[in-house]
């Protein structure tokens, strides 16, 4: 096996609605992706080009919730959904609603979606039929 190694160019063709994050913070976040999926030879994606596309889909979540794109969305700092909203004197307030905890900041961008989804078969139990004790 093998792990992934960041290509910023690779990144920026994927993702080119983060033009707006400079090269220099992309090894951070993509150094901070790999707190949520092992790039090691023992991950649970073996597929090494499954594992790069995860992973940049993690470096694109972070630098939306971060950062924002190039048009302007994201980035806000604010987590959940809007709840409520004030014009005069601006007030805004948000709530993760009926979300389950353990993928709430996963719905904080499209990627962050992205990647829950695709990992779904990673997160299921295995079923090995049979027993050891028979």
């Amino acid at each position: 096996m093998a792990v992934v190694t960041l290509d910023i160019a690779s990144f920026r063709a994927m993702y080119p609605e983060f033009s707006n994050v400079p090269d220099a913070i992309l090894p951070f976040l993509f150094d901070q992706s790999t707190d949520y999926l092992n790039n090691t030879d023992y991950s649970l994606v073996d597929d090494v080009v499954k594992r790069e596309r995860l992973l940049y889909m993690l470096m694109a979540h972070l630098a939306y919730v971060r950062y924002g794109d190039n048009r302007g969305r994201g980035g806000s700092g604010m987590v959940g959904r809007i709840a409520s909203a004030t014009e005069g004197s601006v007030s805004v307030s948000s709530d993760l609603g009926p979300i389950e905890f353990r993928y709430a900041w996963y719905t904080q961008s499209t990627y962050g979606m992205d990647y829950w989804q695709a990992t779904k078969p990673y997160r299921m139990a295995n079923y090995y039929p049979g027993s050891a004790y028979g």
